[in-house]
């Protein structure tokens, strides 16, 4: 089944974009219930500023949006191995007085055990370890940016779940074939909701700097395949480095297709 993936160009009130973007998948309470826990996974991979990482006033909305079904709610993410301790990424970012100002739980997922998982579908990533607090909540919300990866060619909705990884487990896929494991890292956990915010986004370089444009889009899907497929396609139409094939190409997007992801 095809995933639909919504697209809104934004205006001056990024609040009301979001709830309209949201409300066009059916409204937020198509995907969290009275009484849930919901985990909002931004990307902190370091210390700096949209796009590197989520831009502060969209976890603000969507944190509030949430709490109009459900008052549990929490952020939480790891930071990048090479941009640790996380709290320090979390404050240079400003999540750590969002968090105090806005009185919802920031989780960093260093400062708890990890979980060995397996899955028997994955080529190459056969087993890996997942933070334990996922266990812990009903609903995942993710927030990624639109970004070109230095590395990984590409830092959208697939690697954004990069964080719930310990630092052994990234470092160890970053000596093979990463953008394969990346696709099969998404065996192993399922977001509810994507929101990903491409007012801004890299098209070179990434994850932490890069040469910047302003797309001026908000786009949100159930479907990790199906979101990151249409921001390729907006990174290409600005001449992205090293994506010069159909968006459905790019491995880590094929791997997670051929995995049967949506």
């Amino acid at each position: 089944m095809k995933q639909v993936v919504e697209q809104l160009r934004t205006g001056t009130n990024l609040s009301e974009d979001v709830e309209t973007l949201v409300r066009r998948l059916g409204g937020i309470e198509s995907f969290v219930h009275p009484g849930e826990r919901v985990l909002i996974k931004p990307s902190c991979n370091s210390p700096f500023a949209f796009p590197a990482t989520t831009d502060l006033p969209v976890i603000s909305a969507v944190v509030t949006l949430v709490r109009t079904i459900t008052t549990q709610v929490s952020v939480g993410d790891s930071s990048g191995f090479i941009h640790k301790p996380t709290h320090e990424a979390f404050d240079g970012m400003g999540l750590s007085t969002l968090a105090r100002e806005m009185d919802f739980p920031l989780i960093d997922f260093d400062e708890h055990d990890w979980t060995l998982h397996h899955n028997s579908h994955a080529h190459r990533l056969k087993e890996v370890h997942i933070t334990e607090k996922l266990s812990e909540f009903d609903r995942i919300i993710f927030l990624p940016t639109v970004r070109t990866h230095a590395w990984a060619r590409i830092s959208l909705s697939l690697k954004v779940g990069m964080g719930f990884l310990p630092v052994k487990d990234r470092k160890d896929m970053h000596r093979t074939a990463l953008e394969e494991m990346l696709g099969e890292m998404n065996l192993y956990f399922k977001p509810d909701l994507v929101i990903m915010d491409g007012r801004k986004c890299f098209i070179s370089g990434g994850p932490d700097h890069g040469t910047e444009r302003s797309p001026g889009i908000l786009l949100a899907s159930t479907g990790r395949v199906a979101i990151d497929t249409e921001a390729v396609r907006i990174l290409q139409s600005f001449h992205a480095d090293r994506l010069d094939m159909p968006a459905e190409d790019v491995p880590m997007i094929r791997i997670a297709r051929e995995l049967g992801l949506p």
